[in-house]
Formats: C-alpha cells, sequence, structure tokens
C-alpha cells in the first residue's frame, strides 16, 4: 500500500517525511521508502525491528527490546560496526497504519526515534 511516512527523532530539524509502499506480513510488516535518495527498508518480525539503508550512507541496525545488538556501517573494507543498546519497542499496527517508537542507547547516546506510516 502507498503511504505517507513521518520519522522523527526529536530533535531540532529531526523531522523527515517521505512517502512508501507499506506491506503487511504473517508475523509483521515491512516498510519500504526513500531518503536523501537512499533506498530503506524498516522490517518488523517476532518483536524485532531491522532498519536497513542502502546507497549513498549504507546502514543495518538490528533492534531488539532488552539486548545490545549492532549498528553496521558502510560496505566491504570501508565498514564498521558499534553496538547499541534496545531500551524499548512499542508497535501500534492498524489497517492501513504503523507506528513505531524505539528508544536507544548508541554511542552514550540516548535515542528516541518515532516512524509513522499512514496509507
Amino acid at each position: 500500500m502507498k503511504c505517507k511516512i513521518a520519522l522523527n527523532n526529536g530533535k531540532a530539524g529531526g523531522l523527515f517525511t517521505t512517502k512508501g509502499d507499506l506491506n503487511f506480513g504473517a508475523d509483521g510488516f515491512s516498510l519500504m521508502y526513500t531518503l536523501d535518495g537512499d533506498r530503506c527498508v524498516l522490517r518488523y518480525s517476532n518483536g524485532e525491528i531491522v532498519q536497513e539503508r542502502r546507497g549513498s550512507a549504507p546502514m543495518i541496525m538490528r533492534f531488539k527490546e532488552g539486548e545490545e545488538t549492532l549498528c553496521k556501517l558502510g560496505l566491504g573494507a570501508s565498514s564498521g560496526s558499534f553496538p547499541l543498546y534496545t531500551d524499548k519497542i512499542e508497535v501500534v499496527t492498524g489497517e492501513t497504519a504503523v507506528e513505531v517508537q524505539l528508544n536507544y542507547t548508541c554511542c552514550g547516546e540516548n535515542v528516541t526515534l518515532s516512524i509513522k506510516a499512514k496509507c
């Protein structure tokens, strides 16, 4: 389903809007969109969120509540990773919308990220 997407990290200038596709599956959903020219996918399944960005700024972040996971940046020899800890994941789904709230700690910084998609 075509939808409007808002990503907000709670900081000044941290609201980004775009358009994309929302697809529901048996155990979750996927949200595909473009941000700053990069293709992005956010997948939710079995209580876990994976956010992937491909293009000029490749990145994969995996979020699992109460667990330390990794944020991987770059590709090949120009890649690296660092730990992130997910404090809380909140997901609300409707027939034509999803809302995701992530609270996590990365590189000593506490981050709250809100993602809303409405078709």
